[in-house]
């Protein structure tokens, strides 16, 4: 009995000094490996390489997993393609919103900004994502560029993610009151065939900022009128003219804008704005006018 419980207490011992031993080695590992003692340069690269869109309050429009990768002293960024959805995402927020604006920042690190006699990295990078997106067939004047100085490093391989920042900003007031002044004021010269209206690639287009216009001023009312040259009768010809309102009227009432709030009527050949003696003058008279009140 007494071996027992010599063997025994010797082999609690043998534990208490094991586990002890084990947890100095654990503390001693996981004090080296805290995220609090690597160095902030080497923090950075280990965070995560997602990008968020945001608007000018900073609030998060759209986020996604990764961001673009930019290279040590070189312009190059990675395509927007490789970042699946964020083209797509941007094209359909600008084409629903007539008021917005990208905001492209390249980023460069204070080494990079410090380099004397040298282009600004930052402003190559922001171009160079510009270039694509235009190629891609996003308006250029929808598009702004700048820089900004990050204390970011690059890793091993003198790479960085998240090189860009990316804002759908609202755009000067002056702009939207242009913009806006086009579609309350808007002469369209579409084709008819056989009196059948004949979309195209402009008219889809009012429509679609037609529609947002409407949607912020609720109040307004449409007026089509319809006009026509001076080949024909005159009384024919304001007949013509109203039914190339009413035709109009049916478009956009397709692409569901609110009928009641759409008038129409005919000028028919009485209001020329070009000479209808000739062949180009009878073109120009030819066309709707669009009024919003």
């Amino acid at each position: 009995m007494l071996s027992y419980l010599k063997a025994f207490t010797f082999f609690l011992l043998w534990a208490l000094i094991a586990l002890t031993t084990h947890h100095y080695i654990i503390s001693g590992y996981f004090d080296h490996c805290n995220l609090e003692n690597v160095p902030p340069s080497e923090n950075k690269i280990i965070k995560n390489h997602k990008i968020f869109i945001t608007d000018e309050a900073n609030n998060t429009i759209s986020e996604f997993s990764n961001g673009f990768e930019i290279t040590k002293n070189s312009a190059l960024i990675t395509s927007c393609t490789t970042i699946p959805y964020l083209k797509d995402s941007i094209f359909k927020y600008l084409a629903n919103n007539y008021t917005k604006e990208l905001y492209i920042t390249g980023k460069l690190n204070e080494t990079e900004a410090n380099q004397p006699n040298s282009k600004n990295l930052g402003v190559e990078r922001a171009k160079e994502l510009k270039k694509e997106l235009v190629n891609l067939g996003l308006e250029t004047s929808k598009i702004k560029i700048f820089s900004k100085t990050y204390p970011f490093s690059y890793n091993k391989n003198n790479s960085y993610w998240n090189g860009i920042d990316l804002k759908l900003n609202t755009i000067k007031q002056t702009v939207i009151d242009s913009i806006e002044s086009t579609i309350t004021n808007k002469t369209l010269y579409i084709n008819f065939e056989k009196e059948v209206l004949e979309g195209s690639e402009s008219l889809l287009n009012y429509t679609v900022i037609l529609k947002q216009y409407l949607a912020k001023n609720s109040d307004k009312k449409i007026e089509i009128i319809g006009h026509t040259d001076n080949i024909g009768y005159f009384d024919k010809n304001y007949i013509i003219g109203l039914n190339r309102a009413n035709k109009l009227k049916e478009f956009f009432i397709a692409k569901n804008i609110d009928q009641n709030k759409i008038n129409t009527s005919s000028k028919g050949e009485s209001e020329p704005i070009a000479d209808k003696r000739t062949e180009e003058g009878r073109a120009k008279n030819k066309r709707i006018q669009i009024f919003i009140n």
